[in-house]
């Protein structure tokens, strides 16, 4: 009987040292793994508070980064230069801005490449427009002639204003051009009838006609004329690639949510964004676009443009602005 409870004690250590055994050697498997996971690459994204940042906002809070296993930091900047400073040092991996900056920046010299459209895959997307003051008796594009309209120089404003302008039957130069640099600024000099007319995009069109300004003209309609794009280093796609593939991936399924559920994140957008207070509650978030590059053309009628200016240093192909392969 004693040999008997010794031999089933062996037994029953012999399992214990066999359990205690195999814990030991998995383990380090499981601390592999959640280092694994733990070592997310980090993408710095840089960003003025914009309509444009609210992918990304919803990937992050829904999980959808985490789950790509790449840690995204969106960084605010309050102004367009503070931001392309950051950019040019090095700060940041990528950034969201126009298209005309991302092709001045590439001609300057700085090693680029457009990753996707953020706002603007359709007209509807991104809308600018030319708006005249509340007192103004300017109706039609037509009625511009001879006419202020501010803007801010050589930029996506001043493009969108011209094409508007040229799909309405009038030669930008038969317009006054006034150079007034901040949004808010111009704002303020139509509402206050300083100025007959301004381009500006939205929130500020809806701001602006609920105080009684006027759309002369809008680019939802008719040729697709600007888009804000997100653009990455070269040093970024080259070190980071497969990370910016999961970062599109995290967007894609971000786009999704906001599209089939647009109410469900205005709060976010209105938290992140500066949309004037007095129209938050009739401001509807728009519908976004799944990752896409800009075509051919669209890229070519602003290097078309800024080559007329003699704003171009060095030659811009649409092959060589471009990053395919992503998505």
């Amino acid at each position: 009987m004693l040999r008997k409870s010794f031999l089933s004690a062996l037994v029953v250590i012999a399992i214990l040292i066999t359990g205690v055994t195999g814990c030991g050697q998995s383990n380090p498997a499981k601390q592999e793994g959640t280092a694994q996971k733990a070592e997310a690459t980090v993408l710095k994204i840089g960003s003025l508070t914009i309509e444009e940042n609210l992918p990304l906002l919803v990937a992050d809070k829904n999980g959808y980064f985490t789950n790509e296993n790449v840690k995204v930091e969106l960084v605010p900047f309050q102004s367009p230069v503070e931001l392309q400073s950051a950019f040019q040092s090095g700060d940041l991996d990528g950034m969201i801005t126009d298209i005309m900056i991302a092709a001045l920046l590439q001609s300057s010299g700085e090693d680029l490449r457009v990753t996707s459209i953020a706002l603007g895959a359709t007209p509807q997307e991104g809308r600018f427009a030319i708006v005249a003051s509340p007192n103004s008796t300017i109706k039609t594009v037509q009625d511009l002639k001879g006419k202020g309209i501010g803007i801010s120089n050589n930029s996506i404003i001043e493009y969108v204003t011209d094409g508007l302008l040229q799909q309405g039957g009038v030669d930008p130069s038969e317009v006054k051009k006034t150079t007034v640099a901040k949004i808010p600024v111009r704002v303020e000099m139509l509402l206050n009838n300083q100025i007959d007319a301004i381009t500006v995009p939205d929130p500020q069109i809806t701001y602006l006609v609920s105080k009684g300004a006027k759309i002369i003209a809008e680019d939802s309609q008719g040729e697709n004329l600007s888009q804000s794009v997100i653009l990455m280093k070269g040093e970024a796609l080259n070190n980071k690639k497969e990370a910016i593939t999961h970062f599109y991936s995290a967007y894609a399924k971000a786009v999704d949510d906001i599209n089939q559920s647009p109410d469900q994140y205005k709060d976010l957008l209105v938290k992140n964004v500066n949309i004037p207070e007095s129209v938050v509650s009739d401001y509807k978030v728009q519908h976004y676009s799944k990752p896409q590059l800009p075509t051919e053309n669209e890229v070519s009628g602003v290097i078309t443009w800024l080559k007329n200016k003699n704003l171009l240093k060095n030659e811009v192909t649409y092959q060589g602005f471009v990053q395919n392969g992503l998505y």
